[in-house]
C-alpha cells in the first residue's frame, strides 16, 4: 500500500496598514512669521510642535487583534528635509526629541522655528514585523510638511500725485497745484483713516526742510492750504523753483505718531519754472508807411507750438527798440503791449520779449519788507535776467 503525507497550514491574508502623522496639542504645524517684530507664532523655541506618527494595522481574518502597532515598531527613524537635503535625525540633533518606546514610540517635538522660505518635510520610516501571524515585515513611510507663511504688516507705501520733476509753464498752466498725498497699506487705502498724518515740507536754499503748517511761516509765499494730506500752492511765488517734501506716520490701532515714521519712505516733487521756445513777431505797421508819418504803433505777437500766447502781459513784458539810418546800436525807445514810437526814415526796429519772472517779496537796500498801509508785504515780479 502506498501513503502520503502533507503539511496544512494556515494561509494568513495579508495585514492591512494604515496611517498617518497627526499634531498632538493645540500647536499648529504652521508658524506666522512677522519679519517686521522678529517673531514666529507660535514659536516652537518656547512651545514645540508635537507629532505623532499612527500606524495602525488590521487583521482581515481577525485573529489577532491590534489596532495601534506603535509599540511594536522596529528600525525606526526620522529624517528633516530641507531644500532637497535629506539628514537623518539623530539624538544629538538638539532640535528634536524622539520618543522611542511604549505606545507614543515614534512621537517627536520639534524645537527649531521655520523659514518662510525653506519649509521642513519631516519623513517618518518604520517596520513592524507580523509576528503572531506570518511574520511578514510591513512598512510605514509618512511625511509631514511643515511651513512657516509672513504674516508681517505690509510697510506703508507713501505717495503723491505729482511727480519727481514737474516743469510748469506759467504760459499755459494753472496757477494753483494741488499736492495730494496717498498713504497704502497692503492692498488698502488708509488715507482717509484716523490711522495715519501727513507732514509737508518745503527744501530751502541749504538744504534743510521747513515743515508747512498753516501759512503763518516766514517762507510760506506760495502757501494757499493745507488740508490734511492736500496741499495747495500758488506757483506764482516759488521762484525759478523749489521741492516739497511728504512725509507720513501710520498706526494700525489708529494713533499715528505726531513725527513721520522713519520707517515709511518720504516722496517728492521738484517743481521748475519753465517757459518753453516762442516766437515773436509784431503786426500794425507795414514796412512802408506814409509820407510824413512820425510815430508808429506796432502790437506785439507771440506764440508757442500751440499758438497764440493767451494774456501774455501776466508774465511776459516787450522792449521796443530802434536804430537809425547809419547808427551802430540799437535805443530803447519804449516798453509794454501798445508802444508809441517815433518814426524815421530807414530806420531798424527790434523787439524783444522777456520774462517777467516770479513774484517776490520787495525789500528795502537794507534787507527789511516793504509792507503797506494794512501791514501787508508788497510784492512785485521779479525779472530773470
Amino acid at each position: 500500500m502506498q501513503s502520503k503525507q502533507r503539511k496544512i497550514t494556515i494561509n494568513y491574508r495579508p495585514l492591512q496598514i494604515s496611517g498617518d502623522i497627526e499634531v498632538v496639542g493645540s500647536v499648529p504645524d504652521m508658524q506666522v512669521y512677522q519679519a517686521d517684530k522678529n517673531e514666529y507664532t507660535p514659536d516652537y523655541t518656547l512651545t514645540p510642535l508635537t507629532l505623532f506618527p499612527r500606524c495602525n494595522a488590521t487583521d482581515p481574518d481577525a485573529v489577532a487583534k491590534l489596532g495601534t502597532v506603535n509599540a511594536s515598531l522596529t528600525n525606526m527613524k526620522w529624517y528633516e528635509r530641507i531644500g532637497g537635503i535629506r539628514t537623518l535625525i539623530t539624538s544629538s540633533n538638539t532640535n528634536y526629541v524622539i520618543t522611542d518606546s511604549g505606545s507614543e514610540k515614534g512621537k517627536i517635538q520639534m524645537k527649531k522655528n521655520v523659514s518662510t522660505i525653506n519649509p521642513v518635510t519631516l519623513e517618518f520610516y518604520a517596520e513592524y514585523v507580523d509576528s503572531k501571524r506570518s511574520g511578514q515585515t510591513y512598512v510605514y513611510n509618512f511625511t509631514r510638511l511643515i511651513r512657516s507663511v509672513d504674516g508681517s504688516e505690509p510697510t506703508p507705501k507713501l505717495m503723491i500725485d505729482s511727480p519727481s520733476g514737474l516743469d510748469w509753464n506759467p504760459l499755459r498752466d494753472t496757477v494753483q497745484q494741488t499736492i495730494t498725498a496717498k498713504l497704502i497699506v497692503g492692498d488698502t487705502d488708509v488715507t482717509a483713516t484716523n490711522k495715519c498724518r501727513f507732514f509737508f515740507y518745503r527744501k530751502l536754499e541749504n538744504g534743510s526742510l521747513e515743515q508747512i503748517v498753516d501759512g503763518n511761516s516766514d517762507n510760506d509765499w506760495e502757501f494757499v492750504s493745507l488740508n490734511k494730506n492736500v496741499l495747495t500752492i500758488d506757483r506764482n511765488y516759488i521762484g525759478n523753483e523749489i521741492t516739497y517734501v511728504c512725509k507720513a506716520s501710520y498706526s494700525k490701532d489708529g494713533t499715528p505718531a505726531s513725527t513721520p515714521d522713519d520707517g515709511i519712505g518720504y516722496v517728492s516733487t521738484t517743481i521748475r519754472r519753465r517757459i518753453p521756445s516762442i516766437e515773436v513777431d509784431w503786426k500794425g505797421v507795414p514796412q512802408q508807411v506814409a509820407d510824413g508819418t512820425t510815430v508808429i504803433y506796432p502790437k506785439p505777437i507771440i506764440r508757442d507750438t500751440i499758438g497764440d500766447i493767451p494774456n501774455p502781459s501776466e508774465v511776459l513784458d516787450c522792449e521796443w527798440r530802434t536804430k537809425a539810418a547809419g547808427a551802430s546800436s540799437y535805443t530803447l525807445v519804449a516798453t509794454g503791449f501798445n508802444p508809441s514810437i517815433p518814426f524815421t526814415d530807414r530806420m531798424m526796429l527790434d523787439l524783444t520779449v522777456i520774462d517777467r519772472g516770479p513774484y517776490a517779496a520787495l525789500v528795502t537796500s537794507d534787507g527789511k519788507y516793504i509792507v503797506n498801509s494794512d501791514n501787508k508785504f508788497i510784492v512785485a515780479r521779479k525779472r530773470i535776467v
